[in-house]
């Protein structure tokens, strides 16, 4: 086998575990710096240029999944968010934040339609405060947010399905 073969043979290995090897114990996201701390407050603008502050949304918990328009993954975990939005709205926030493309978005929204906000992020301000692991953000990764604004836990992975999320979001101490 060749060198070039052998390294792709690693990358592939590589990559396999951290889709299928995703943790299952403790508190998810554990690593992030932002778990436990209270959620940095933001204002940013939907698709049609209305304002939506963090703040106005206490009160209840709060899924905030970052994404892009680029990554596959992303894709889908819009269309499980959206199924847990349409299941859980009235319990549950759900808001999406998009920091990059944001021309490609209402195309990716044609696609994938959501009944929940997405925010534009310019320049990542908001995606790095609430990442705070390291300089190379990740896509997608959801925060999870108690109804007092502090972040329950994070979720640096791309979600199976309905109820792998809600899984996820028992292990980070939610009830349905």
């Amino acid at each position: 086998m060749s060198f070039g073969n052998i390294v792709i043979l690693v990358l592939i290995v590589a990559l396999l575990g951290v889709v299928l090897l995703s943790p299952e114990e403790g508190v998810p996201g554990a690593d992030f710096g932002i778990v436990g701390k209270a959620a940095p407050g933001f204002r940013l603008r939907d698709l049609d240029g209305n304002l939506w502050e963090l703040g106005d949304h206490l009160g209840r918990p709060m899924v905030i999944s970052f994404w892009t328009t680029w990554c596959g993954a992303c894709r889908k975990d819009l269309a499980i968010l959206e199924k847990f939005h349409r299941k859980y709205g009235e319990d549950f926030v759900v808001v999406g934040v998009c920091p990059e493309y944001w021309d490609r978005v209402p195309e990716v929204l044609r696609e994938h339609p959501v009944s929940f906000p997405i925010l534009h992020d310019p320049n990542e301000l908001v995606t790095k405060r609430y990442e705070l692991l390291g300089e190379r953000t990740r896509y997608p990764f959801t925060v999870f947010v108690d109804p007092s604004g502090k972040v329950r836990c994070v979720w640096a992975y791309a979600f199976k399905d309905l109820r792998h999320m809600l899984e996820v979001l028992a292990r980070c101490g939610f009830s349905r």
